[in-house]
């Protein structure tokens, strides 16, 4: 399900293969292409880096805990979801909160290093499982998928939140013109937003790029709603001039 929702065997309507990219990056640099930290880099993970690397998923899930259960009273998911997963920075935090916790990815190497030491309550693969969970979670993952292939997703992870269930989404939605000629589909503000497409520099880029691509708000809520989910709270993130938004919701019972 994931792989083909990604766009294989499609990819002729997609402006770049970024499965390849990040199979290419989970064999070389796993960590590092999660969170771009010096300390992350193969060649300078230690048992501290490592440690630290999964804390900052402890962060994340607690932030996003907060926020829900200060929206709602009954925020107590026991499952959870943990789309574009990595090597499982917030699937283990998301285990610990939740006591069951799958994470995904596309990427096989990635998952072989998220399986090498999993806790338990997590548990990994590279297809969307056929249930329905508590709480879904995607942050820093969306941006780096063609939104041609992100918007399905985003059907298919919906179809998945229970009733009842809650979000935790992030998206890049435009960016500063500084990084204009960042390769892949954006928003420049500037004066005014103005549509840039770049999909010849995305062709030329090596293998194992890392590609940055703007979402659609109103398309995103769309989806959002049709799913059922029309309760939200949107809180601005701005990544070094590529700004987005967290999206924390409910899907109604």
């Amino acid at each position: 399900m994931l792989k083909r929702l990604f766009g294989r065997g499609s990819r002729s309507a997609a402006p770049r293969d970024t499965d390849a990219d990040w199979e290419e990056i989970g064999r070389s640099n796993p960590y590092f292409g999660v969170l771009t930290d010096p300390r992350f880099k193969t060649e300078n993970l230690n048992d501290e880096a490592r440690a630290a690397f999964f804390a900052s998923g402890e962060g994340d899930i607690g932030r996003a805990s907060k926020v829900l259960k200060r929206r709602y009273s009954d925020f107590a998911p026991a499952s959870a979801l943990d789309f574009g997963c990595g090597v499982g920075r917030l699937t283990r935090a998301l285990a610990a909160a939740t006591g069951d916790a799958f994470g995904v990815d596309v990427s096989e190497s990635m998952l072989a290093e998220a399986r090498r030491s999993a806790p338990s309550g997590a548990s990994f693969g590279c297809n969307l499982p056929d249930r329905t969970f508590d709480w879904i979670v995607s942050i820093i993952v969306f941006q780096h998928i063609p939104p041609e292939r992100g918007y399905p997703l985003l059907k298919a992870l919906m179809e998945r939140l229970a009733p009842g269930g809650f979000i935790t989404l992030q998206f890049a939605l435009y960016r500063d013109p500084r990084h204009s000629s960042v390769p892949g589909g954006r928003i420049v503000m500037d004066q005014d937003f103005t549509l840039v497409s770049n999909v010849a520099a995305l062709r030329d880029l090596a293998k194992g790029e890392m590609v940055m691509f703007d979402y659609d708000l109103t398309v995103i809520t769309a989806i959002l709603f049709a799913a059922g989910i029309t309760d939200l709270e949107l809180s601005h993130t701005d990544h070094g001039g590529f700004h987005g938004a967290f999206i924390h919701g409910r899907k109604a019972t």
